[in-house]
């Protein structure tokens, strides 16, 4: 969503008009779930994706004939061979799309757009709410954006926002289809090294938001690592002097030495987090197991880490390990997502 929201500010500063397409809700299979989101301007496709080929091609020239409007639609689509109402795709699932025009001159989706990057940034949990009409198009389309008690962030503030709070997934309320702000899973890589820098600039390209922490200054760069949202220069046998982790977080330990590597180990084992994973060889992998053990951590905590880390793509090259890292965290973000009825 940040991309999305980008390129909403952007173009509300250069006066273009732009059309939202998102997918509300889709059932079988689809080229893509619920929650998928792509920007037309009058070129085209502007960002994002909903899947692409003749869905995405049908969906853009409807929506650039939307430009400049004040009209939503909605419109039910079957992705079937032989349908009366889709476009004789093989899929055999059902999508349905709500186009939104996203105009120049509304200043709620300025603001929205503006307080979206905010949230988004500071890892604030927010929802989108927008008009919709099931049955067509209505009169008019306007934003706001809430917070996860349905207090109004920016946009339209005459939305009842009372009805959202607490609400997990996306959901049509009152004519107003509401979905949260997808944040963008943080991946903490220690060690800023070849295969460090590597993994950061891959993994930041599969939309995580990464965190390299090194205790090296020379290596706690950013010009090094561009792509990292965050650079740590910080203490390995210490790292809550500088750095909170949370249930969600991805941790990837690669740093330049084997007791660094342990050390790291022991304290990130403590407490849940979503993924945790170890770089090195089988006799690496086999002490730091009898050290944590020794440690009193639990053989079911030392099992859930990906030790050796990636996968098995018999990788080499520091890019090439990147690779079979960013596919093993990719992975493990969609059984997350499964798991919690999220789609994006």
């Amino acid at each position: 969503m940040r991309t999305i929201a980008e390129h909403i500010a952007r173009a509300s500063r250069e006066a273009r008009d732009l059309v939202l397409v998102t997918i509300m809700e889709s059932k079988g299979s689809t080229p893509r779930h619920a929650g998928s989101q792509m920007l037309v301007d009058e070129n085209g496709l502007a960002c994002g994706t909903i899947g692409g080929g003749a869905v995405e091609a049908h969906a853009i020239k409807e929506a650039r004939g939307m430009l400049g409007e004040n009209l939503s639609l909605v419109e039910n689509m079957e992705l079937k061979l032989a349908s009366k109402k889709g476009l004789n795709m093989p899929c055999g699932g059902d999508a349905t799309l709500l186009y939104t025009p996203v105009n120049a001159s509304d200043t709620h989706w300025r603001d929205a757009a503006r307080e979206m990057l905010r949230c988004i940034d500071q890892r604030i949990p927010s929802y989108l709410v927008v008009k919709c009409s099931e049955g067509g198009q209505s009169s008019e389309s306007t934003v706001a954006l809430l917070d996860a008690n349905g207090a109004p962030l920016a946009g339209e503030h005459g939305m009842q926002a009372s009805l959202i709070a607490g609400l997990e997934h996306r959901a049509v309320i009152d004519g107003r289809f509401v979905m949260p702000v997808s944040l963008p899973t943080r991946a903490i890589v220690f060690g800023g090294g070849h295969v460090g820098c590597a993994t950061v600039s891959a993994l930041s390209r599969v939309g995580f938001c990464c965190t390299l922490f090194d205790c090296r200054p020379e290596f706690a760069q950013h010009s090094r690592v561009p792509e990292a949202h965050d650079v740590i220069l910080g203490d390995y046998d210490n790292i809550a002097a500088s750095l909170t982790l949370d249930k969600h977080d991805f941790v990837i330990i690669m740093t330049h030495t084997h007791r660094s590597d342990y050390a790291l180990l022991g304290q990130v084992l403590r407490q849940p987090l979503a993924y945790v994973g170890l770089m090195g060889s089988r006799r690496k992998i086999a002490t730091g197991r009898e050290l944590m053990l020794n440690a009193g951590i639990s053989e079911e905590a030392i099992d859930a880490v990906h030790m050796p880390i990636g996968l098995d793509i018999a990788a080499e090259t520091p890019e090439e390990i990147a690779v079979s890292v960013a596919a093993e965290c990719i992975m493990r973000r969609a059984e997350m997502r499964r798991g919690a009825g999220e789609s994006q």
